[in-house]
């Protein structure tokens, strides 16, 4: 009977300790307005600098818990900007992004960890119907109320069906994440 009790008291305990692990993680709202999504690439012999605005999605982060962490987040391909509307009409044309077909770009983590620098997100991104795995180093910086996100990574483009490879236009893009939340 003492066995009995002392496993139920340890089962418990257990369940009570899980039910707090999952409480703790933080459910984040992505402050649209202010969330870029910025890249770089070589096209013409010179850098060029664009962002996409319209970031939304589901953000649980918490760094005492990443098994429980997870983002999933889509980027409005509309809201392209280079700083030239005739480039940004050209980028959403369908030998491009195709933003009538594929009007967003997805980003759905399947595992965060830490690492030296901060964290990394492994997970999916999907641009123009094709899915790649990605790996996004990332670092935190905030409050239990507020925080901003902030990495880069780089994808070649051609792998997603993102435009064609020339010697005019390069393959590397360089994406940059900048990402404030509120706790929602």
């Amino acid at each position: 009977m003492k066995k009995l009790f002392a496993l139920a008291t340890v089962g418990f305990a257990f369940l009570l300790t899980s039910a707090f692990t999952i409480q703790s993680i933080i459910n984040w709202k992505i402050d649209n307005e202010k969330s870029q999504v910025k890249f770089v690439m070589q096209a013409h012999g010179q850098e060029l600098i664009g962002n996409f605005k319209g970031v939304k999605g589901d953000v649980k982060f918490d760094a005492a818990d990443l098994a429980g962490s997870s983002f999933k987040v889509d980027v409005d391909v509309a809201t392209i900007n280079t700083g030239n509307d005739k480039r940004n009409g050209h980028l959403q044309a369908a030998s491009w992004f195709d933003a009538t077909t594929y009007p967003s770009i997805n980003f759905t983590s399947s595992k965060i960890t830490s690492t030296a620098d901060g964290y990394q997100a492994e997970g999916n991104l999907t641009a123009k119907g094709v899915t790649k795995p990605v790996v996004i180093p990332f670092k935190f910086t905030g409050d239990q109320a507020t925080g901003t996100f902030v990495g880069a990574f780089t994808i070649k483009r051609s792998e997603f069906g993102v435009g064609k490879v020339d010697a005019e236009v390069g393959d590397d893009v360089t994406v940059k994440l900048e990402v404030p939340v509120t706790k929602d």
